[in-house]
């Protein structure tokens, strides 16, 4: 077995009793939990072609670390034949996608409390390079749009979604660039003892606009949970968020709808009727986009 191998040859695991493969999740990497003593361990292999992203992404953990973020330790970073090989802390606790519906609307909303507030820590970690954020976007967008008219079916209010995504498009020109994890969701934070115990899984990671991390709300997380929607919001904000982050909160999760239609077509087709479900979710809460604030949405 390949894990063997690749643990064998990292010192500080000498000595392993159990290892446990994870399943979960989209990645074509491989992930195992590694346990020596009283202590587990989270590896991830990818595949050599992933080498500089996952080198980066090490080095992003480090810089989290630095800021107080609540998530994986960096702990070694190597490649081992065909691949590379980072070994991070365990971060104990379930999946909150998997349990948060079992709790309180108090102990959501605290949990979105505190999860908005590591991402604010997130966005603290600034882009490299010089981005051109709206252009970026637009070349995004247009391609999925493309892609979405060659398919015979259509969305109903898609008139009013793309006059709202053409009116509200320049709000996008020189948004700051930040770290983004790029997938924050209910399925990457981590809940042990009924609070919050860290978010994972920083593989997808970009830079870009900070705003553009809260589009899973919308496309995931209100689905499950409200309490948490609402307190991620408030947590990440000192304030009631303006008029500004609604209407570019609102045209992400417009300009998702198209993606998200020809992303599932392509590769999960299985998952459509779900996902048409969670699209005419969205459109409502927007009532057909006549709302940049989505209705759920109450400043507590």
């Amino acid at each position: 077995m390949i894990i063997d191998d690749v643990i064998n040859n990292i010192s500080s695991l000498k000595g392993y009793s159990l290892i446990e493969k994870i399943d979960k999740g989209y990645s074509p990497d491989e992930k195992y939990i590694v346990t020596i003593g009283q202590t587990k361990y989270f590896i991830r292999l990818s595949d050599m072609k992933y080498h500089e992203k996952r080198k980066i992404e090490f080095s992003l953990l480090r810089e989290l670390e630095k800021q107080g973020v609540q998530t994986h330790k960096a702990i070694e970073y190597k490649t081992d034949a065909n691949l590379s090989v980072m070994l991070l802390s365990y971060i104990e606790g379930t999946p909150a996608d998997e349990i948060i519906k079992n709790l309180s609307d108090m102990e959501q909303f605290t949990i979105g409390l505190a999860a908005g507030k590591e991402l604010r820590k997130i966005h603290q970690l600034q882009a490299p390079h010089p981005l051109n954020w709206e252009a970026a976007q637009r070349k995004k967008f247009n391609y999925y749009l493309s892609e979405y008219q060659k398919d015979r079916f259509k969305i109903p209010q898609e008139q009013k979604i793309l006059d709202f995504i053409n009116h509200n498009f320049h709000l996008l020109k020189d948004r700051p660039v930040t770290l983004l994890h790029d997938d924050f969701h209910l399925g990457h934070i981590i809940i042990f003892n009924r609070d919050f115990n860290g978010v994972i899984d920083f593989n997808g990671y970009d830079f870009g606009d900070p705003y553009h991390d809260f589009y899973n709300l919308s496309l995931f997380s209100r689905r499950l949970s409200i309490p948490y929607c609402i307190g991620q919001i408030n947590g990440y904000f000192s304030m009631s968020p303006d008029d500004t982050f609604w209407r570019i909160y609102a045209l992400y999760a417009a300009m998702n709808i198209f993606s998200t239609i020809v992303w599932t077509k392509h590769y999960d087709p299985s998952s459509f009727d779900d996902a048409l479900e969670r699209i005419h979710l969205i459109i409502q809460d927007h009532d057909d986009f006549n709302s940049a604030k989505p209705l759920w949405y109450k400043a507590l």
